[in-house]
């Protein structure tokens, strides 16, 4: 590596891991130089910012996707119905449309390797222009801001800064500095450039401890002011809070601040280490540091401006952080949804459905909206119609004048207003996930034909072998299927979760959760997004039958249970009992045994297989599907679909499901939201599951009393 090149401080990341996994906005990154940074949120991203400022442009025109991305140099992705769903669930009104991660290789020297890149090879060819390297990267910062040094001493990264350049330091250039490199430690490697101090000066070590907080804020560890306040015997684990961050420090005896140097414990495993000063020679213990409970102070650092902090309480109470380490799992939980793409020609009519006159009256209605709330922020949509629009008369000729709409009906009128408002029709829209997924379930088993194919997505019905007609109302090879993902925010200390409101509707995470941006998303344009494209296997099952099985077993008594205070199996029980426990329990135990069972045939491993449960009082499904950024699509799973073969997978499976590694304690666990179940039997990778390994029981499958598909074990 050539330290003279600046930008070699590059980390390379896949553009699949961005959003969806530890390595999104606000997490901590383990770089390969051994030092940790934070992604920045996207009002930082370049390719962000300039998509947003064509958009404004254009308003309140229509948005011309393809137009937009030949201009900017940026790979939009089409999803319509997924921008819909935004735009009226979620509060992104001025949401158009999503921009793709840029996919970027890196050179030898860790350079960034934009000539190579297609989009920019597009636009310097038709316009004559240059893409700039900060339209394919990601922005971000080192975290921890505290680093410690050869000789021990622990400082903030900006007083290391200021060393480097007091010190001259290859005569205290910057671009030397980086990564952040120690000034006390010298190697004997020189730098191949025209300066006096030609010397490669060797790495800081980053601090391994932070703060976290359940409302998502993270911060350093003040530690100065930490051994300030060890050393006067503060009481920092008191239940009640901790005033950390404003703890007023004394001076060193010896005069000035206080010099720290982090040493470490000769056993590690009894403590961190001492804090002591090296002018005055007191010291203080970092055992039991774990335990202390500053007040948060808001602090939100991947915003990346002046002013990062908020007011953050809890309970009408300051809120108290804890101490983790930097690589521990507590510190970020991305909150990520994805949307199956569904093309506009496959979605069954109904009644309350949008025509396409009709839909474009809304997105008019919406455009008009987004264009005065620009001035006007404090404008709500129900102000806005009632000011626009007296009655249903005024809107239907205003469509007529302004838009050359003449088909309107009353009825039309009635839905484009609750859809821009965001009413709900149905009381299905309690549960505004499951609501969505019923589009893409309806659209699989829908009968006008065996054969689906379009740009996107195609799949095909099967035969159903007649050893699974008892259990299946339609199986489907996917053969193409392509999935739009983005992060709507994330959350610390514990995942992010919904809850069920007393009303029975699902209210979703609340202040827990940080937005992957700065503001609100009704300022939202666009968002980042990643689409990949995969095959899959989709299962429709007979929820007649699995209605009389529960009834004969009386299994919703069976699957009972006391939970301890876990807000995630929380959630999901009340969730399951809306629908059914044991038709949740079948799905989704179903579906992982399969996918175990899939990884001996398919050549896919289960970390590469992805499970989407299809499950309400409407649909009872689930589709198992792989896509690129993975282990890739070549057609190994849809050719599993065949009915000479699915029928001796699933048997198969099932016969597997009878025995496992742990029995005979695995079979007759009986605790929590699981009950048979372990990893050696149900449980597949955490990236695989749509419910972090909850709600599995194979006993569902294959009890010898109640097994819902216990007659496949006894085929020879």
């Amino acid at each position: 590596m050539d330290i003279r090149k600046e930008n070699q401080y590059n980390q390379p990341m896949g553009k699949y891991k961005t959003l969806s996994s530890a390595a999104g906005i606000g997490s901590i990154i383990t770089t390969k130089w051994g030092g940790f940074i934070m992604p920045l949120s996207i009002d930082n991203w370049k390719f962000i910012e300039v998509v947003t400022n064509k958009i404004k442009e254009i308003l309140p025109q229509s948005i011309d996707t393809k137009k937009i991305q030949e201009v900017c140099g940026v790979e939009l992705i089409e999803d319509p119905r997924f921008v819909e769903f935004l735009n009226v669930k979620k509060g992104f009104v001025q949401l158009r449309c999503f921009a793709s991660i840029p996919h970027i290789q890196l050179n030898s020297f860790n350079q960034i390797q934009r000539k190579g890149n297609p989009l920019y090879e597009r636009i310097k060819d038709r316009f004559g222009t240059e893409l700039g390297e900060d339209m394919f990267y990601i922005p971000a910062i080192n975290f921890p801001q505290w680093f410690i040094s050869a000789n021990s001493e622990i400082r903030e990264l900006g007083e290391w800064r200021k060393e480097w350049q007091t010190r001259r330091c290859n005569d205290g250039k910057m671009v030397y500095f980086v990564p952040p490199r120690d000034s006390n430690k010298k190697t004997s490697r020189k730098i191949k450039a025209e300066i006096h101090d030609d010397v490669e000066y060797g790495l800081l070590k980053p601090v391994p401890l932070i703060l976290i907080c359940p409302n998502g804020h993270i911060s350093d560890i003040p530690w100065y002011k930490y051994y300030c306040a060890a050393l006067k015997h503060e009481k920092m684990d008191d239940e009640n809070g901790f005033e950390l961050f404003g703890y007023d420090c004394e001076d060193c005896s010896c005069g000035g601040k206080h010099n720290i140097k982090w040493l470490n414990s000769r056993n590690q495993a009894e403590s961190w280490g001492t804090l002591k000063c090296s002018k005055c020679g007191l010291s203080v213990s970092l055992a039991g540091i774990m335990n202390i409970k500053p007040y948060c102070r808001g602090e939100r650092p991947w915003i990346n401006k002046d002013n990062t902090y908020e007011r953050c309480q809890t309970n009408f109470q300051k809120t108290k952080m804890q101490v983790a380490m930097v690589t521990s799992n507590s510190i970020y939980y991305a909150s990520s949804f994805s949307s199956l793409f569904i093309p506009k020609e496959f979605i069954p009519k109904k009644a309350g459905q949008l025509n396409d006159e009709a839909r474009t009256a809304l997105n008019k209605v919406t455009d008009k909206y987004n264009a005065k709330v620009i001035s006007k922020p404090e404008l709500t949509k129900e102000k806005f119609w009632t000011k626009q629009y007296g009655d249903c008369d005024d809107f239907i000729e205003d469509a007529k004048l302004d838009w050359n709409l003449y088909n309107l009906t009353e009825f039309d009128y009635e839905v484009i207003k609750n859809t821009f408002l965001g009413l709900s029709q149905e009381e299905e829209d309690k549960d505004p996930v499951a609501t969505y997924r019923l589009t893409e379930f309806e659209v699989f088993v829908d009968d006008k034909g065996p054969n689906r194919i379009s740009d996107g997505l195609e799949f095909n019905e099967i035969d159903i072998p007649n050893s699974l007609k008892p259990y299946f109302k339609s199986i489907k090879q996917v053969n193409t299927l392509s999935l739009t993902t983005t992060q709507l925010g994330f959350g610390r200390v514990n995942m992010p979760t919904s809850k069920l409101g007393d009303n029975g509707m699902i209210i979703p995470p609340g202040d827990e959760m940080k937005p992957i941006f700065d503001g609100t998303p009704a300022d939202i344009y666009v968002m980042p997004a990643n689409k990949t494209f995969g095959e899959g296997l989709f299962f429709a099952f007979d929820m007649d039958v699995i209605e009389q099985w529960t009834k004969q077993f009386n299994l919703e008594k069976y699957y009972e249970c006391q939970l301890d205070t876990n807000s995630m199996g929380d959630f999901l029980y009340e969730e399951i009992s809306l629908y059914g426990r044991a038709k949740f329990y079948l799905l989704h135990t179903f579906s992982h045994v399969l996918m175990k069972e899939l990884e001996f045939s398919c050549g896919y491993p289960t970390a590469s297989l992805n499970e989407r449960l299809y499950y309400s009082d409407k649909m009872c499904g689930v589709l198992i599907y792989t896509a690129d950024g993975a282990e890739g699509s070549m057609g190994g799973l849809v050719w599993q679909g065949q009915p000479r073969l699915i029928s001796n997978i699933i048997e198969s499976a099932m016969k597997r499901a009878v025995n496992c590694s742990s029995d005979p304690l695995c079979w007759e666990n009986e605790d929590g939201l699981n009950k048979a179940s372990c990893f050696g039997c149900t449980m597949v990778s955490e990236t695989s599951c749509e419910h972090q390994n909850l709600g599995l029981d194979r006993r569902v499958l294959v009890d010898d009393d109640f097994g819902f598909f216990k007659k496949l074990t006894d085929v020879q």
